[in-house]
């Protein structure tokens, strides 16, 4: 599975979580609402004037997915890293946690994580986001409240990626198309959703 790095970065993002709810309103106005699905991420990225050259090094790349046929995996800009001071020592999970859990335990690495930042167990392609801040000292158990619950279960042996966190996703669309400017440059915008 290849990694996509964009030529020249880009310029937004547009981040959502996504949540399989199946919404019922009954004849007396009461409202039932039943999980369906696993939640997913899908993002839109925006990339900055290119050039000619920078442009197709990019649209290459999506050409060969053959629209929404292949997967690849992408560093999402700005949330893709912590925003705390966590080293880069490995982080290992101690026990084994079934589907399911939204509570990890781990040790080692040191600094902190938090809310809000993305991680990922080396075991599945599942992206997880912390719901609590996590001060690591590499002496003590460290507790990770991840959204959503466990996909897939994590052994005692599996790492956590808090740094450069990649995400396996696919394109939106078969059609990929791009539009010039009058000014010279290329523009494009791409909308990828999690591949679970």
């Amino acid at each position: 599975m290849s990694l996509f790095t964009p030529s020249q970065g880009f310029r937004t993002l547009d981040w959502q979580s996504n949540n399989g709810v199946r919404t019922t309103r009954s004849v007396s106005g009461k409202t039932f609402r039943v999980r369906t699905g696993n939640q997913s991420w899908s993002f839109k990225l925006t990339s900055p004037a290119l050039t000619r050259e920078q442009f197709m090094a990019d649209y290459s790349f999506f050409v060969q997915q053959e629209g929404m046929a292949n997967a690849f995996t992408i560093v999402p800009p700005t949330i893709g890293t912590t925003r705390g001071t966590a080293n880069s020592d490995p982080i290992t999970v101690n026990a084994a946690y079934a589907a399911g859990q939204s509570l990890v335990k781990a040790n080692g690495g040191g600094g902190t994580l938090k809310k809000g930042d993305l991680i990922k167990f080396s075991n599945h392609d599942k992206v997880y986001m912390l719901t609590e801040d996590i001060n690591m000292d590499a002496s003590t158990e460290d507790f990770f409240h991840i959204f959503p619950v466990l996909t897939t279960a994590v052994s005692s042996s599996t790492t956590i990626t808090h740094t450069n966190v990649p995400v396996k996703v696919f394109l939106d669309t078969n059609q990929i198309k791009f539009v010039t400017q009058a000014d010279g440059l290329y523009r494009y915008e791409i909308v990828l959703n999690e591949d679970i």
